[in-house]
């Protein structure tokens, strides 16, 4: 009876280690949506190898396991979370190599102890260990290398699943793998550590350089950015100066038209010149002079592009560096533009917000586009080489001030939502 308990215990345990880290290796974070889908192909795969216990026997369902476990999450990975076929199989065929450290201590318990029970109780403290393990420490570089291009994750990706084809072939599908298991296991329990402890320190070092080409990028945006602000401001005061050289001119011809009693042209010229002098007036928004040019100087260009803009601005002093921050705004404000470059004029529009709430900084940005984005793993999706650039900058310097980023589609709308 106790057998049969920590049997079925450990099947259950073991299929649903699986299915979790195959959703974590290929990238998918916990949050409630990845539990319920977990929930559900769990369901799924263990009322098919229920039946399949019931049906047939233990060897005929361990030959049909790659069918009724491994394909029905290869195929979630495909469809529900559109994950490429490499990363699909190569989070699947990982999570099956992760299983090997159970295994082996449980063939090492059982050739030790002959009890089938302690067996599969040790089977079962090492899975949920190993999988803790897994989630905690690996599944970020993993998810991190099986998300690059194919060709990365098919060089990775080959150890595991060439383990997985050898293992099938030699221990399942056939019993050229019957003696001494204990010690030929040990084979795939030192292989899976390995790899892991393998791609960990690759990620580390990738990450390294990962970091160092976009601390270069940042400063590189960063700098386009002064460049644009500095002009602005030389533009301003340009214009200031214009004002003033044309006021002494502006003032000799309203003392002749006082003169001459004519009260309308001198209506005229007071009106035109308010205007002028509205049109170069930096708006004040907010307590940040800087901020301040920014946003007049990106709502100018707006004008001039025939889109509407509409910023909403409740905030005191910043609290944090300024020149990132800067930065942030400024690569917001811009991509929202292009975004809608091929949109009719009466449908351009750009909402900002940025309003102090609990101690934190919230930064909105809402635009229509010309052409819908794709967001995968949290990111627009550049379609073409060379973009995309600007959004990975955003999420990175808002990583970089200690906040966090989200970007969205809602009614038709793009959204970016920042939390500083």
């Amino acid at each position: 009876m106790i057998n049969d308990i920590l049997f079925f215990a450990h099947y259950s345990i073991l299929l649903m280690f699986g299915i979790v880290l195959s959703l974590a290796f290929s990238g998918l974070r916990l949050t409630k949506r990845t539990a319920l889908s977990a929930l559900a192909v769990f369901a799924f795969c263990g009322a098919l190898q229920l039946l399949s216990y019931f049906l047939l026997d233990e060897a005929a369902v361990w030959k049909l396991y790659p069918l009724i476990i491994h394909l029905p999450v290869c195929l979630v990975l495909l469809i529900f979370y559109k994950k490429r076929l490499p990363t699909a199989a190569a989070s699947v065929t990982l999570a099956y190599l992760c299983c090997q450290p159970a295994k082996w201590f449980g063939l090492l318990t059982e050739s030790v102890t002959f009890a089938a029970e302690l067996s599969f109780a040790v089977r079962i403290a090492v899975l949920l260990i190993t999988g803790l393990l897994c989630i905690r420490l690996l599944s970020q570089p993993i998810s991190e290398v099986f998300n690059k291009d194919s060709r990365s994750v098919l060089i990775f990706g080959s150890v595991p699943f060439v383990y997985y084809v050898f293992d099938y072939i030699m221990g399942v599908y056939t019993d050229l793998w019957i003696n001494n298991r204990v010690a030929i296991e040990f084979l795939p329990f030192f292989l899976c550590f390995a790899f892991m402890v393998f791609c960990a320190a690759y990620y580390e070092e990738h990450e390294k350089k990962a970091d160092a080409q976009r601390n270069e990028q940042i400063i590189r945006i960063t700098a386009e950015q002064q460049a644009k602000e500095i002009e602005a401001i030389k533009q301003s005061n340009t214009e200031t100066r214009l004002l003033r050289h044309d006021m002494r001119h502006i003032l000799s011809s309203l003392a002749l038209c006082i003169e001459q009693n004519d009260r309308e042209t001198a209506l005229k010229m007071i009106s035109g010149f308010a205007s002028q002098v509205e049109a170069s007036t930096v708006k004040k928004y907010c307590p940040n002079d800087t901020l301040n040019y920014i946003i007049s100087n990106f709502e100018s260009k707006c004008s001039q592009k025939g889109i509407r803009f509409e910023a909403t601005v409740e905030m005191g002093e910043l609290s944090m560096e300024e020149t990132t921050f800067f930065s942030i705004v400024s690569n917001a404000l811009d991509n929202a533009m292009n975004a809608q470059e091929n949109l009719p004029a009466n449908s351009r529009y750009i909402k900002l917000m940025l309003k102090d709430s609990d101690k934190k900084l919230l930064l909105s940005v809402k635009n229509p586009y010309s052409e819908k984005p794709v967001i995968a793993d949290g990111l627009p999706v550049a379609d073409k080489k060379g973009h995309g650039y600007g959004t990975r900058s955003i999420r990175y310097m808002t990583e970089k001030l200690g906040g966090k980023c989200l970007f969205s589609i809602r009614d038709d709308m793009f959204v970016l939502q920042i939390v500083l």
